[in-house]
């Protein structure tokens, strides 16, 4: 965490700013594509801060993010039905991680999140078209939801194993997108409630989260506006770009830092 004596105060403003401009840019694609906003915005926030403030920081940027997308609509009862123990597993799990980041060191805290980063760039490069069969959906979605809720309680980053399950169900589009935001609303929830009873918010960290919310909120906005103007291929391939060259720096850093 950069430190904001008034000496430094330079230095600060030019870490705010970047931050910021983080946090606009990744809402941009989250309004775009539905997801992305934690994996692109965690591992460069934690170059600019430290692993543990950037994880801090975008639990609830996360979550204003995902609520900008929430209230568009577009899910089914049955839909709900299915995925409630996915729901519940995630609260659980969340719960779990929020306590594991009050305790784990920031450089082990990196190593999770740019691991977590390739995952998912390797998972979407291989973009295998597999299908739950519907005998094993029910034994399988309260894990995920537990798994997604670990990952995401302690990295802000649900989308790895979140995105991975729902995709095996074929959902159509507009399902996908919204009940992708609800589990992430869940899992912020209860992410930014544990980290409050665990005394995880400074005034410092409040200051970034109250002055992100305009440049959060204008990037879904915007990046909703350019979802059917951008070329789809090109622009996720920049985005995975991004993602790995963030998640190779984070793992160097936490390796041999």
């Amino acid at each position: 965490m950069p430190n904001w004596e008034l000496g430094a105060w330079n230095a600060d403003l030019v870490s705010l700013a970047l931050v910021l401009l983080v946090i606009f840019g990744a809402a941009i694609v989250k309004g775009a594509i539905g997801f992305g906003f934690p994996l692109i915005s965690v591992p460069l926030i934690a170059i600019i801060l430290d692993a543990r403030s950037a994880v801090i920081i975008l639990s609830v940027a996360s979550l204003v993010s995902s609520a900008g997308i929430l209230f568009r609509g577009g899910g089914s009862r049955a839909t709900l039905r299915r995925l409630a123990p996915t729901l519940a597993g995630l609260g659980v799990g969340t719960i779990g991680g929020a306590l594991l980041v009050a305790s784990i060191d920031a450089s082990r805290l990196g190593l999770v999140v740019g691991a977590s980063a390739l995952i998912f760039v390797a998972t979407s490069a291989l973009k295998p078209d597999l299908a739950i069969p519907t005998r094993l959906e029910r034994y399988l979605a309260l894990p995920m939801g537990l798994l997604g809720g670990l990952l995401g309680g302690s990295t802000s980053i649900f989308s790895p194993v979140v995105v991975a399950y729902l995709h095996t169900l074929h959902l159509v589009r507009r399902e996908f997108v919204f009940f992708l935001t609800v589990l992430f609303v869940v899992g912020g929830l209860v992410q930014v409630t544990s980290y409050a009873r665990l005394g995880l918010y400074d005034a410092r960290l409040l200051l970034i989260i109250l002055l992100s919310c305009i440049p959060n909120l204008g990037g879904v906005q915007l990046g909703i506006r350019l979802q059917d103007r951008l070329d789809p291929v090109l622009f996720r391939r920049l985005v995975l770009a991004v993602i790995t060259l963030s998640g190779l720096n984070l793992l160097g850093k936490g390796l041999w830092g």
